[in-house]
Order: structure tokens, then sequence, then C-alpha cells
């Protein structure tokens, strides 16, 4: 069984699911996205840095 290579439009899907560029909802889904993106790559610094939360915390005088 061979797999059919399809090429489709992300914006057009993007404005499907979130709605066109400078709604809203498009703007919602943005911003969460971002949120999403920076929280992962502040988690894989710290891990890299082979650090607890705690010892994070603690590193920049913050409550955990």
């Amino acid at each position: 069984m061979s797999k059919k290579n399809e090429i489709y439009d992300v914006s057009a899907e993007l404005a499907r699911e979130f709605g066109e560029v400078g709604t809203q909802s498009r703007a919602e889904a943005t911003a969460k996205a971002w949120e999403e993106y920076n929280a992962q790559i502040l988690l894989d610094a710290r891990k890299n840095a082979r650090l607890t939360q705690a010892e994070l915390a603690e590193r920049i005088g913050a409550d955990c």
C-alpha cells in the first residue's frame, strides 16, 4: 500500500481552523502558540542545564 503525497494550502487550513488573519480568534490562537513555543524553549534550556524547577527558582530568587 503506497501513501499518496498531498500538497495543501497551509494558510487556508489555518484560516479554516482559527479564522482569517486580523480576527480576534486568530490573534488569540497566535498568542497561545507563541506562549507554548517559548515555554518549550525554556523547558529545554532548563533540562539541558540539568536543573530542577526548584533549583532554577532558587537561582533566580523566585518561589516555587
